[in-house]
């Protein structure tokens, strides 16, 4: 942690004098499409559930001055677990939505470096006309990291998260309870890969670790 936080801190102060947005040219609104696929342990009275969410959904930030981005997130989520007897045999569905802030600390012609946060609300339920389920989590997330333009439009990067997973089960029909949960693992890193299309596109494909691990791949543009 402390050699990435000097890492950062030598690339914002020396690495480059320049100082452009190199990733979004000044460009105000940026919209993408994004799937992803989830998988976590989420621990509820000392057991842990093995839970996987698949999600696609939609971001829309906008530029306020050179380097502060605000957005809002939302889409559909499917969601299964292996070893819960409440939702065994049942996939739920529902909806994630939430905001991010996005702040560019080095914005260089090669080398960039970021620090970004994000709060997310789902719900998924499933209702077989005799027992309801419904999981309900939040999730805030705080990130760290650093670019590289790697030439023909490629720009790799790579950092260090934090995120917060907790919620509750809620069981209604012929079993009426509400159980709490959260999960264990907290901090982690992640890494991915974006290319520049033509007419200010980008796709990438990214992966992380930590308390949930996953895997996206994104579509956007920026106008």
């Amino acid at each position: 942690m402390k050699r990435f936080l000097w890492l950062i801190a030598l690339l914002t102060t020396g690495v480059c004098a320049e100082d452009r947005d190199r990733r979004y040219d000044d460009r105000p609104i940026d919209f993408s499409l994004y799937f992803s696929h989830h998988a976590f342990d989420l621990d509820t009275a000392g057991t842990k559930i093995d839970t996987s969410a698949d999600r696609v959904g939609v971001t829309y930030r906008e530029r306020y001055g050179a380097r502060l981005q605000l957005g809002l997130l939302g889409g559909y989520t499917v969601l299964t677990q292996d070893n819960n007897p409440a939702t065994s045999g049942r996939e739920l569905n529902g909806y994630h939505a939430g905001f991010s802030l996005d702040l560019d600390l080095l914005q260089g012609e090669r080398v960039d470096s970021f620090m970004s946060a994000r709060w997310l609300y789902q719900k998924v339920d499933h209702d077989d006309g005799s027992q309801r389920v419904t999981i309900v989590t939040r999730e805030p997330s705080f990130r760290i990291g650093a670019g590289l333009a790697l030439g023909y439009g490629v720009r790799a990067y790579g950092g260090l998260r934090y995120t917060r997973i907790d919620g509750e089960q809620r069981l209604s029909g012929t079993l009426n309870d509400t159980s709490v949960f959260e999960a264990t693992r907290k901090a982690g890193g992640f890494a991915g890969v974006e290319l520049r299309l033509e007419g200010n596109g980008y796709v990438g494909v990214a992966t992380e670790s930590g308390t949930d691990r996953n895997v996206a791949i994104y579509f956007g543009r920026r106008f």
